[in-house]
């Protein structure tokens, strides 16, 4: 027979990760997402924009430059002169640039949110001593992540240059011919070439960013996995503490507290001691048996019962022994038992003869 230690398999991270774990690691900045996912979507709506404002751009480009090197150049070139004139072509383009980084910058933060949601944290960038652990970062080195960089990185590089090659090849005929064609000639072609490799370069990329996506969150769910034990511990220190059960116990017992006082006023008569017992007892012949105990109390908690009764205007009946049994055999919510029906029956009939109803 073989013996096997069932201890062996104790720390095997087999169980989903817990709600708390979860948190922990949002609030460490360890979330799912793809960068290449947002690289993509953020190139192909740059390349959107600049395809909608190219002719503008161009136009407004062109003219800055005409006016400036042309005859309408009202000083000569010199040290002097060149960097403003610099300064203020840098800031022509800025401008018109500025809509398109706007969008880009809109679009980077939308992409952002769909992946990860709204998160903000610093510890990202606080010191770990764990990040020049010479033994960690050697695990790192050969690790399932490093392999499917590494991997992603060949691909990018393969994908651009294959893209890159196959549009030059395709039109090499006008790419052969760019010497000798005029300035906006040769602005069109290599600006339509651009566009062309670019917006392929961006498809292809965003088809490996979404399987990218796949295995991001694949992954972060297999790192989040726990072991058994650490299911455990985890719930030690939280539902499982000493202190936790006792503020739940407490907030449970304020809850019941405020519900049994909301209850007080609808009462037909409280049962006293009088000092140190209130028992409220309501009673409805169309939808009870029998009369119910609504709420019950003893010294401050009386006490409590019987200032919510007076200010509501419920009848208060001092009758000790009832008091006392009743709240020793009855509780909240029940109706009274067989044996004690015809004293608590007496004392409803008392209080509605003293509002009239009989």
């Amino acid at each position: 027979m073989i013996c096997l230690d069932l201890q062996l398999f104790a720390g095997e991270k087999t169980e989903k990760a817990t709600p708390k774990k979860r948190q922990d690691a949002r609030q460490k900045g360890q979330v799912a997402r793809s960068q290449e996912f947002g690289q993509a979507i953020v190139l192909l709506i740059g390349l959107f924009c600049l395809k909608l404002m190219s002719g503008t751009f161009l136009t407004e480009l062109v003219e800055q430059f005409r006016v400036r090197l042309s005859g309408g150049l009202s000083y000569q070139l010199s040290e002097q002169t060149i960097a403003p004139l610099f300064l203020d072509l840098t800031l022509t383009v800025a401008m018109l640039v500025l809509p398109i980084g706007g969008a880009v910058m809109v679009i980077g933060g939308f992409v952002a949110y769909f992946q990860v949601g709204s998160l903000f944290t610093m510890k990202p960038l606080m010191p770990d001593i764990k990040k020049i652990d010479p033994i960690q970062g050697f695990k790192r080195m050969f690790s399932m992540r490093t392999f499917v960089e590494l991997l992603k990185s060949l691909l990018k590089m393969t994908i651009v240059s294959v893209i890159v090659y196959l549009e030059l090849m395709s039109d090499w005929k006008r790419v052969s011919q760019l010497g000798s064609m005029e300035v906006l000639d040769m602005l069109s072609v290599v600006g339509s070439l651009a566009f062309d490799i670019f917006w392929k370069v961006g498809v292809a990329i965003l088809v490996l960013a979404i399987f990218d996506l796949f295995y991001q969150r694949f992954d972060f769910e297999k790192n989040l996995r726990m072991s058994k034990q650490e299911v455990k511990e985890e719930y030690k220190q939280t539902e499982g503490s000493p202190e936790i059960k006792g503020k739940i116990k407490e907030r449970q017992r304020q809850m019941a507290m405020r519900r049994m006082m909301a209850d007080v006023p609808q009462a037909d008569v409280v049962i006293t001691n009088p000092t140190h017992y209130a028992i409220a007892i309501k009673y409805d012949a169309e939808k009870m048996e029998a009369p119910q105990v609504v709420a019950k109390g003893i010294d401050e908690t009386a006490q409590r019962i019987k200032k919510v009764a007076k200010e509501a205007n419920v009848v208060m009946v001092e009758n000790r022994p009832l008091a006392q049994t009743l709240y020793k055999t009855v509780e909240i919510g029940e109706s009274v038992p067989g044996e004690l029906f015809q004293a608590v029956a007496e004392v409803l009939a008392y209080v509605y003869r003293l509002k009239g109803k009989v």
